[in-house]
Order: C-alpha cells, then sequence, then structure tokens
C-alpha cells in the first residue's frame, strides 16, 4: 500500500518532509560473492551525521536521464513512530515491519559518500531524497514484492548493521552502496533497535539480544521458497547474526544454513574468544564464511580497550586462534575510509570501491 504522508511533519521548509527523525589483501574468497558481501558493509558508527530520510513532493525534480533511484528493501523491529509502517526510532518493538523505500541518489554523486542536505533544503539535484515508500502490512506481500524484484526470486542480499545506526542512516548508506556496488539482487536492510546515540552501546548490546528471534524468523521466512540469502553484517551487527544462527542450530533449524549463499561479518566487534565458542555451535557451518578486518581498525581498538581485551574479531591479524574453523579472511588494512582506522573503508573508500568492484567482472 502506498505511505500516508499526511502525518509527516515539515522540514527543511515546503521543500522536503522527513520520513525518519534520528533519536537525540588477501582475497581467497569467490570474488563475485566478495563484492556483494561489500556491497551490503551499510553501517555508521560512533560519531557519523546524524540523517533523515527526506521526500521532496512530486513531481521528483531530478533530470529523468540521470536519476538513480536505488530500492532498499527493509525489515525492522524498531517502534514506529508513525504508524504508516516505514518511521521508527530507537525502542523497540514486538513485531517486524516490511517496507520498501526507493531512494533517489544525485547526478553527481561521489562513489563512497552520502551527499547529505546539512541543514539546507533537500535538493534531489544535490542531495540524496526519499522518492517514494511503500509499507507492505504482512510478510506474503513483503516476500511478493522481492520477487517481482530483479532477482529476487532466487537471491537476496540481508546485512545487519552495526552499533549507533538509526534508520535513515541505514537506508542511505545501503543505497550508496549498492549503487556504487552496482547491485544485481534485492538488498535488505534489517534495521534492529540501535538507539544511534554514541552513548547508546549499552543500550545496543541489549537490542541485539532482544532481535535475534526476529532475526531468526525472516531468515526461515526469506529462505522457505528456496531463495538464498547473501547475509552479511557490520560491526556489533556481527554478534547478532552469530548469535542468531547458533540459536538456529541449537533449535534444530540448521538445515536453513544450507539456503545461505555466503556469510559475511565485516570489522566484527566480537570478542574473538566468544566468537569460536558461538561457531563451535553452528552446525553446519555456513560456507563461504568470511571475516573482513582491518589491523588499523581504531573503532575496534576502542571497544576492546572498553572490554578490557588486547583486540577484537575484525581487528585480527592471522587466522591464528580460530584453531581450523573454515573461515576466509579479507584483509582491508591498506584502505581508509571517510573514517580515520578504516571502520567503514569497506563502502566509504573510493579506492577500495573501485578495485574491489573491478574484481568481480
Amino acid at each position: 500500500m502506498a505511505i500516508p504522508w499526511a502525518p509527516l511533519r515539515s522540514y527543511a521548509g515546503a521543500d522536503a518532509i522527513p520520513l525518519l527523525v534520528g533519536h537525540a589483501p588477501r582475497y581467497t574468497w569467490d570474488m563475485k560473492h566478495l563484492i556483494c558481501v561489500l556491497l551490503c558493509v551499510a553501517a555508521v558508527a560512533g560519531c557519523a551525521p546524524r540523517g533523515f530520510l527526506q521526500r521532496v513532493p512530486e513531481p521528483v525534480a531530478v533530470p529523468a536521464a540521470e536519476a538513480v533511484v536505488q530500492p532498499v528493501f527493509v525489515a525492522s523491529n524498531r517502534m514506529a513512530l508513525v504508524e504508516n509502517g516505514v518511521q521508527f526510532g530507537p525502542l523497540r518493538s514486538d513485531r517486524t515491519h516490511f517496507s520498501r523505500l526507493d531512494i533517489s541518489i544525485p547526478p553527481l554523486h561521489e562513489s563512497g559518500r552520502i551527499e547529505w542536505p546539512e541543514g539546507q533544503a533537500a535538493s534531489p539535484e544535490q542531495h540524496f531524497v526519499l522518492k517514494s515508500a511503500v509499507s507492505y502490512g504482512n510478510t506474503k506481500t513483503f516476500d511478493n514484492a522481492l520477487s517481482a524484484a530483479p532477482g529476487g526470486r532466487d537471491e537476496v542480499i540481508l546485512f545487519v548493521h552495526g552499533y549507533n545506526v538509526n534508520h535513515a542512516e541505514a537506508a542511505y548508506r545501503l543505497a550508496q552502496i549498492a549503487h556504487d556496488y552496482e547491485a544485481t539482487v534485492p538488498v535488505i536492510s534489517f534495521s534492529w533497535p540501535s538507539e544511534g546515540s554514541a552513548g547508546g552501546y549499552v543500550y545496543d548490546r541489549d537490542s541485539v539480544i532482544y532481535s535475534r528471534d526476529a532475526l531468526e524468523t525472516l531468515l526461515l521466512e526469506l529462505t522457505g521458497s528456496g531463495r538464498k540469502v547473501l547475509l552479511v553484517a557490520h560491526s556489533m551487527g556481527s554478534q547478532l547474526v552469530v548469535e542468531t544462527l547458533r540459536q538456529m542450530s541449537i533449535g534444530g533449524r540448521g538445515a536453513v544454513f544450507r539456503h545461505l549463499s555466503g556469510v559475511a561479518l565485516i570489522s566484527p566487534d566480537i570478542d574473538p574468544e566468544v566468537f569460536m565458542r558461538q561457531a563451535q555451535r553452528i552446525k553446519p557451518f555456513p560456507q563461504p564464511f568470511v571475516l573482513a578486518v582491518s589491523a588499523r581498525d581504531r573503532v575496534l581498538g576502542l571497544s576492546a580497550w572498553l572490554a578490557g581485551k588486547p583486540r577484537r574479531l575484525g581487528a585480527i591479524t592471522s587466522s591464528d586462534g580460530l584453531e581450523g574453523l573454515p573461515v576466509q579472511i579479507v584483509d582491508l588494512t591498506p584502505f581508509t575510509g571517510l573514517r580515520a582506522g578504516g571502520h567503514d573503508a569497506a563502502f566509504t573508500a573510493p579506492k577500495a570501491i573501485a578495485l574491489l568492484r573491478g574484481l568481480s567482472r
């Protein structure tokens, strides 16, 4: 169904409406799948700028020959701010909401960036804006929409964002990466209830535990018709993915893992010892299973300091300590993104994007 826009308040004059307000190399894996994984690494952490999803009233003034509209499917267990199915805050919901966001990317978009309005009226010629949105009332209509999208009957890419990410940031970042990496199958954001603030680390850790059942149910629904799912996660979202896989295995639902075309943890914010204990209970262990790491990831360095441990899984320098676990490591240490230290290099460093996109062809 179409989204009822009337309840949404004005923002930046009459030019835009907010959909969501944020709360105050070692390449050993198949390159086709590697690129699919990296295009899904969509999350914002730490001091990243806060954002809005902005819809420009029709007609959208984007040059027809140059505009690129990137669909982003969404499954979210956040609490809805407005009962239209797509406007969410940081609170937790006991149900999953489904939607699709059609995000317009400006003609002069620079690889690796999200062109935010930064306080000015949103202009589709210069900024990311929401062209349209659709809410799906149930799982069946959501699944039908995925199947109708190019490639969606056979495979989808599901990503799980990390700590300190509001709903708008996750959606815009996924649109940017899907565009920059030239995604050819539908991309889905599992938008779990992160508080979206730098001080929300403990709340986010608890939200990860809270969200395991919702992610498990979503995986069962996506694979129920035989569809393949490429499952990726960034930072703290990796903890959610691994915990969910462990839970499914213990619960006798490991057969679903055969429908996973791959699992990748990008800059995973997990204690390596905890990861090993989790992995030992995941059977069959999904293949391929990739860890994308950076030895100079400063965000994970801070996380390790807070945890009182020498390093996090996403900052390991070798496979030592993984005890023969069938994982493959992609070393992103040479790349630096918009933030110092490389925590977001896979999706904000133009050189990394150009290189990895070229390797997939």
